[in-house]
């Protein structure tokens, strides 16, 4: 009885929490639909969405891409990120989601490999977050919540861009 009653509450915070971000919204909401040379193509609640491709100048040694698409204030934007120069521990979610699709990043049969944290949703072009410590919470909560496939997941996705980081130093 107790339990029902909390993930109740808990649908209804999830629910309100969204239906505030959709009010928030003004206006349309720009989608790109996947073509063959794009890598990522998505967004987020915030209303910021965007695709990524490969830039011309990009070779193995250093992998370069170009992030084109809406911030969460409706203005256009463009940026050529560097996939060596992205740090997990300082970087943003139009970063992190190239550096995901470079490295093929196994996502599990959904959408995305990065960890389900409260504030992912609404991070905007230019806000940074720590994407380690934010696994370590995931894995946390999912493992406190007895989610044993969900926290072994997580662990196997923060690895892999542990990884990826200490060849990078």
């Amino acid at each position: 009885m107790y339990k029902r009653r909390r993930r109740k509450t808990h649908r209804k915070r999830i629910l309100a929490a969204r239906y505030r971000i959709w009010k928030r919204r003004k206006g349309e909401y720009t989608v790109y639909m996947p073509t063959d040379d794009m890598i990522y193509s998505g967004g987020n609640g915030s209303g910021l969405s965007f695709y990524i491709k490969y830039a011309e100048e990009s070779t193995p040694e250093d992998p370069v891409v170009i992030a084109k698409g809406v911030d969460e204030n409706g203005k256009e934007f463009e940026q050529t990120i560097h996939i060596n120069r992205i740090s997990p521990r300082s970087a943003t979610l139009v970063e992190m989601r190239a550096l995901e699709a470079h490295l093929n990043v196994d996502k599990n049969g959904g959408l995305s490999s990065l960890p389900l944290v409260e504030g992912l949703e609404q991070m905007g072009l230019n806000d940074r977050g720590d994407f380690l410590r934010m696994f370590e919470k995931t894995i946390g909560d999912m493992t406190l919540l007895r989610q044993k496939e969900a926290a072994a997941y997580y662990q196997y996705s923060m690895q892999t861009y542990w990884d990826w980081w200490d060849r990078q130093k």
